[in-house]
């Protein structure tokens, strides 16, 4: 595989990742809003709970960049770097 093609694939990898972060971070934001807005301990709870199930999701999402950008570490020394 060549330095471009490497750089593509990781490429394409994050900008992944980095969509699926986006929804969960939508999702956080506008519930604590709402949670917000209404004031009531019902729609209190049910933003905080909400926004923890997004806080989960946007975690796992992290720990997959995290992995993806471990692979290419490894492929990259395991190929002499990218160059």
């Amino acid at each position: 595989m060549t330095t471009g093609e490497r750089l593509e694939e990781m490429n394409e990898g994050v900008g992944v990742v980095l969509h699926d972060m986006c929804q969960p971070l939508t999702v956080l934001r506008c519930k604590l809003e709402l949670g917000l807005l209404f004031g009531e301990p019902a729609a209190m709870r049910e933003a905080l709970q909400d926004s923890l199930e997004a806080c989960v999701r946007l975690t796992g999402t992290v720990d997959r960049m995290r992995n993806l950008v471990e692979q290419i570490n490894e492929s990259g020394k395991s190929r002499g770097g990218l160059g």
